[in-house]
């Protein structure tokens, strides 16, 4: 029995913010799922109380920094010590609040483990999906965005849309080209903006296939999720009479998935970065000089860009394979980790700066569609609508920072994400 408690107290070493509320809750329930095959050994109790801590919106607090083991027993032993009263979880207001304090206040009385449960709870792969989980919905809704962005790029360029034609999807065996297409020809429905070049920059004309990357790469992520969900991942193993120490633990085919999606990702941005400066110039644009209302005079959005130049660069440098930097502990005992966490985790902070980098680009953009009288595409008027009240014409310099940050908010308004469904 002090064994098995002593594997979930000795090994929760990490520090930091937390997870999301949402990835510990998700946590409980996929090691609920493997726990149900019966090959982990554990009494139906134990399974009992990890549903009623779900019904009673029992949630751990797992530090977010210090997931060097191998599989995911740092953050295991984070969430689920917290049923024997130890460790953190989240309170009633999102506060830290003691896991003992938490279980008082619900009645329930702290698990006596048996034998083998200790292990068990440590074990098996529960925080890497879950942390995955939550990066696909986040990725998925920044592709969107990058879609809807790249559309008022195109109207702001006057650029011939002929790689969007509705054909080309057909030419391609690869999934994302053609979703991509129909995505950025909904958002350019009705426009009435003629080409200014019969040929566009290669960054106009290679969209459906960066985006459409970045698509296929997370319709793959969510499928190694969905294995991840149902796949056993303990270790040892209950099969038949035996007790086998396996590896079922370490889960690389989710890992290489997301430093796919990690490389499509950089793409996705590095892209945004060449768009706008294309829009800087005015001999693919016909516009003035970096979108300036005076040129000589004013500096226009040359800042803008050199902007999104700082953010490219920290794309780059976080989009290296960080699971490749795997190293070995325990006197070699454990001496392949898979680092999933971090892996996983720096792909929230890559979209945060994709996110910058969009609404770097939107700032030109919008300026770039309101220098010219044609009508621009459905989707791209509506968006240039919104931000008409909070981004004001640019009749001389000012600091554009602040429009910057009007945009960002604007992100997450309900006019900007009805135009991304």
């Amino acid at each position: 029995e002090q064994m098995a408690q002593h594997i979930l107290l000795g090994r929760a070493a990490a520090i930091g913010p937390p997870f999301p509320q949402p990835v510990a809750r998700a946590m409980l329930l996929i090691r609920l799922v493997n726990f149900l095959t019966g090959l982990d050994g554990v009494s139906s109790k134990l399974c009992c109380y990890l549903v009623d801590r779900l019904n009673d919106d029992f949630t751990p607090w797992i530090p977010s920094l210090g997931h060097g083991m191998a599989a995911d027993t740092t953050a295991n032993s984070h969430a689920f010590q917290t049923l024997i009263g130890a460790g953190s979880v989240f309170g009633p207001d999102g506060e830290r609040q003691t896991a003992r304090a938490a279980l008082e206040q619900r009645g329930a009385a702290v698990l006596q483990l048996s034998d083998k449960e200790g292990i068990a709870l440590i074990n098996g792969v529960c925080a890497a999906p879950a942390l995955a989980m939550h990066a696909f919905y986040q990725l998925d809704e920044l592709l969107s965005l990058a879609n809807l962005v790249a559309a008022v790029s195109l109207e702001g360029l006057a650029a011939p849309k002929d790689s969007l034609d509705a054909g080309l999807g057909k030419l391609s065996s690869e999934p994302g080209v053609g979703k991509i297409i129909t995505a950025m020809r909904k958002h350019l429905n009705h426009s009435q903006v003629t080409a200014f070049k019969l040929q566009a920059p290669i960054s106009y004309r290679v969209i459906p296939q960066v985006h459409g990357a970045l698509f296929d790469a997370l319709t793959l992520l969510r499928q190694k999720i969905e294995n991840s969900l149902v796949d056993f991942s303990g270790n040892p193993v209950m099969l038949g009479e035996n007790l086998l120490s396996v590896g079922l633990f370490h889960n690389q085919h989710l890992v290489n998935q997301v430093e796919q999606v990690a490389l499509a990702l950089a793409h996705l941005g590095a892209l945004s970065e060449r768009r706008l400066h294309r829009l800087m110039n005015n001999e693919f644009t016909g516009l003035p000089a970096q979108l300036a209302s005076r040129p000589g005079l004013d500096a226009g959005l040359v800042v803008v860009h050199k902007a999104s130049i700082d953010l490219a660069a920290r794309l780059r440098q976080q989009a290296q394979p960080l699971s490749l930097f795997t190293a070995e502990s325990s006197s070699g005992q454990e001496d392949y980790m898979s680092l999933a966490v971090p892996a996983i985790l720096r792909l929230g902070d890559m979209a945060e700066l994709v996110r910058a980098m969009l609404a770097y680009e939107l700032l030109a953009g919008i300026i770039a569609v309101r220098m010219r009288p044609q009508k621009a595409g459905d989707s791209v008027v509506t968006l240039l609508d919104y931000y008409q009240a909070s981004i004001a014409s640019f009749d001389s310099d000012r600091s554009p920072g602040a429009d910057v940050e009007s945009i960002l908010q604007g992100f997450d308004s309900e006019t900007v994400k009805a135009l991304l469904r």
